[in-house]
Formats: structure tokens, C-alpha cells, sequence
């Protein structure tokens, strides 16, 4: 039997975990994985839900695991960073629940599912409106990095800031004029973002890019 990972946000409303995990049902060694900020505004009606949610779900399964990761979210790219951390680092199968939480968590976390639908095998829906759960078909919407460049945007994005193309020329291996012309069409993607400071060009990687190269290994790893 295949073990099963419920990725969620969790906010004050219980429910909206609790529904979705239990219309797939939960299995001895499933896990669920709840979603919250790393901060909040009312810690007491968080832990409440908490409380709920692990008293409902072991009641029917006792060796369900569950766990809780915090996100930062007081800036969006890293929020998105995080939750997409959150999701690649589960065990298959992943089943991810968009139905609750904060929308600080929430938005990001939706974000970062849409740009790793190749790993996901279910996207629940819990309606706020009738208090139903459906299944989603979310569609892929981040671009496909070039094979040609990949290498290239890989180097960029291991540098936590700005990198200049002779030192990204010595790190590639590849020739300057090669690099320039990796950078450029990257630029034009939106994967990266280049400045010029006297003579030298330098590039950092963008969130569009750090996805870019992580759904390039979903796709390797599906």
C-alpha cells in the first residue's frame, strides 16, 4: 500500500483539514503535514484547531504521523520558497488541500502546488460556500527551462546573490560569450535578472528561476 502525505494550511478552522483528509481516508502510515505561519495573531485559537484536528484524525487512525511546518510569510518569494521546500520534501504520494489556513500562507502555498503539479498525485478543494470537497486539475503554469541554459541557471541560482559573468564564466566552464548568451535569453524568461556596474555585467537568480530549475527535477524525478 502506497502511504499517503496530506499537505495542508491550517488556520482556526479544523474542518477544513479534517474533511478533505477523511473523503480520500487515512491509513496506517499516512502522514499529514499542517501548514502555518510563522507567526500569528490568536496562538489559542490555533492550537485549538490543532487539538481537533489530531484528536479527530487518531481517533480513526492511531498511527497516523502528524507534523507542522511554519512559514515565514512576511515576504511572498520566500514564503513560496518555503512551502515549495515543504511539498518536494514530502513522500509520495502527496496530496495537497488548498481549502484553508491564512491567505498569507495560503496564497504562496497554492503558488508553489501550481509550479509542482508534477509531483502532486490529488488537489483538494474544502468550499467555504457548502462545505464540500472537490478535486482540482491545477494547471502548469511555470515556464520549462531551455536544456541548453540549464546548467547555466543552476550556477546562478547556487550563488544567494548577485554574480558576475567572468566569475559565472569560471564556474560553468563554458566561454564568456556563451554565458552572455545563456544570461540573456534566461533574462527574457524571467528566471534571472541582470545590472551592469561599470564595465561588468552581474545576474541573480528570481523566484521564477528557483522554481524554474526545482520543476526541472520534478519532471527527471516523475
Amino acid at each position: 500500500m502506497t502511504m499517503r502525505t496530506y499537505l495542508s494550511p491550517i488556520g482556526f478552522n479544523s474542518t477544513s483539514v479534517t474533511r478533505p483528509v477523511l473523503s480520500r481516508g487515512i491509513d496506517t502510515g499516512d502522514t499529514v503535514v499542517l501548514i502555518r505561519p510563522e507567526k500569528g495573531s490568536d496562538n489559542s485559537r490555533a492550537e485549538e484547531a490543532l487539538t481537533d484536528v489530531e484528536r479527530m484524525l487518531t481517533e480513526i487512525e492511531p498511527d497516523v504521523s502528524l507534523k507542522t511546518e511554519r512559514i515565514p510569510h512576511d515576504d511572498f518569494p520566500t514564503a513560496v520558497l518555503a512551502c515549495s521546500d515543504v511539498i518536494r520534501a514530502a513522500e509520495p504520494s502527496r496530496i495537497v488541500n488548498l481549502g484553508g489556513g491564512a491567505r498569507d500562507v495560503l496564497l504562496p502555498f497554492a503558488f508553489a502546488a501550481t509550479a509542482h503539479v508534477p509531483l502532486l498525485d490529488t488537489v483538494l478543494f474544502f468550499s467555504d460556500i457548502d462545505g464540500t470537497v472537490r478535486e482540482w486539475e491545477l494547471p502548469r503554469l511555470t515556464p520549462v527551462v531551455e536544456e541548453t541554459t540549464v546548467d547555466t541557471l543552476e550556477s546562478i541560482a547556487d550563488v544567494d546573490d548577485w554574480v558576475s559573468i567572468p566569475d559565472l564564466t569560471e564556474r560553468t566552464g563554458q566561454s564568456k560569450s556563451t554565458v552572455t548568451r545563456h544570461v540573456t535569453r534566461l533574462e527574457q524568461r524571467g528566471f534571472v535578472e541582470t545590472d551592469t556596474r561599470g564595465k561588468t555585467k552581474f545576474t541573480r537568480v528570481t523566484i521564477t528561476g528557483r522554481l524554474g530549475t526545482q520543476v526541472d527535477t520534478d519532471f527527471m524525478d516523475s
